[in-house]
């Protein structure tokens, strides 16, 4: 095939797959985005991403460092916004991120990006390597580069059509494929993602995030405890954030989505959250397996759950949030503590008081002790501690 019947073909096979979109960016380098990932990492506004070090952005900023050879990169996407349930039952509810509602997108898309890359070896006789966002490979930059969309000042990929609300994956390859050009489209004087943040973590003048202060970092890869000066900020998030996508006017009439990420029911998509905290590690196996909500683990998903719960529950969830101040996990009765301090002072609860008051009384651990210090204190009810 000539350089026009191979791109052809390729599109071809990822429609077949279920991708709308497909864009081919040349495999230079992306410098200007390793020298912005760098600055961002040297700042430590990448504190706790462990995995991104200088070594993996130099990594991840070259192609051929990804597939040794490679001159081109296809990229595609898949939509996932769909459109957002509305419980009607009274129940305290909280949020998950939407692109995590159905299946895990891992498994959708990676599977659907290996046949595309298996069926240009077989056809095209090319090298190729896939990755979904878990590889070594900065799959955005790449992905205006093609055309694809532009790089909004939430840093997310807008797409004609679609918005922010679009998962990216990327084949590269040893074939010279003729490059698509770039979009002369930017946000112009937009700034709806950066208001609409409820955390300020993404920069006033747009175009980069500080992962020390985001939702979606905080309750999917933060293993530890979350800032309490960041937590009543939340609201009721549990996995992941929308707030900036939601804002974003580009692809806000389009619910688009590829029917593996679309949830299955109202659960799926707002929780109950007062029942989440009974779960154990088998009952979270169970009701989460083959969810991306697997990825942040039992005890931070119920973590995650007690803040929702501190910022948005009501007296009838004092009571789930007393018992989880008897998790076998100190970090869930660490932010169980904070939960009922801060549920109690927007009730004005007498009975919140003595349940942290009980805790406090056969607590060993040391952090959920303070926690529960500090629980107190919000409710103006003396204790030990004299700041927190």
């Amino acid at each position: 095939m000539n350089n026009e019947e191979a791109r052809a073909r390729i599109q071809e096979l990822a429609r077949g797959e279920g991708f709308p979109l497909t864009r081919f960016a040349s495999a230079e380098p992306i410098s200007g985005s390793r020298e912005a990932a760098l600055a961002r990492l040297r700042e430590g506004r990448l504190e706790g991403l462990g995995w991104i070090t200088d070594e993996w952005l130099t990594r991840a900023t070259d192609p051929d460092r990804f597939l040794p050879g490679a001159r081109s990169v296809v990229l595609v996407a898949l939509p996932y916004k769909g459109s957002d349930a509305v419980p009607t039952d009274g129940a305290t509810r909280g949020r998950v991120a939407r692109y995590s509602r159905g299946r895990d997108y891992h498994r959708v898309f990676e599977k659907k990006l290996r046949r595309v890359a298996k069926a240009i070896r077989k056809e095209l006789g090319a090298e190729t390597r896939a990755t979904v966002d878990y590889g070594p490979l900065l799959e955005r930059p790449l992905a205006a580069a093609a055309g694809l969309g532009w790089l909004g000042k939430s840093t997310m990929l807008l797409t004609p059509g679609f918005g922010p609300w679009m998962l990216l994956g990327a084949v590269a390859t040893d074939l010279d494929l003729r490059p698509d050009e770039p979009l002369k489209k930017t946000c112009g004087a937009c700034t709806r993602c950066l208001v609409a943040c409820p955390t300020g973590a993404l920069s006033p003048e747009g175009n980069f995030l500080d992962a020390r202060l985001c939702i979606s970092y905080h309750t999917i890869e933060n293993r530890g405890p979350i800032p309490r000066e960041l937590r009543a900020k939340f609201g009721d998030w549990i996995f992941g954030c929308d707030d900036c996508l939601e804002a974003c006017p580009v692809g806000a009439t389009s619910n688009a989505a590829y029917p593996d990420l679309s949830p299955q029911s109202l659960d799926d998509a707002r929780p109950a959250l007062a029942e989440l905290l009974a779960l154990d590690q088998v009952g979270f196996e169970a009701r989460y397996r083959g969810h991306a909500i697997m990825r942040t683990k039992r005890d931070g998903f119920l973590r995650n759950v007690c803040v929702a719960l501190g910022n948005v529950g009501t007296a009838a969830d004092l009571s789930a949030l007393g018992s989880a101040l008897s998790d076998s996990s100190p970090l869930v009765r660490g932010h169980a503590a904070w939960a009922v301090g801060h549920l109690g002072a927007r009730l004005g609860s007498a009975a919140a008081g003595k349940m942290l008051a009980d805790g406090l009384q056969v607590e060993t651990e040391a952090t959920v002790r303070e926690e529960l210090e500090c629980a107190l204190r919000e409710l103006s009810v003396p204790s030990a501690s004299d700041h927190c």
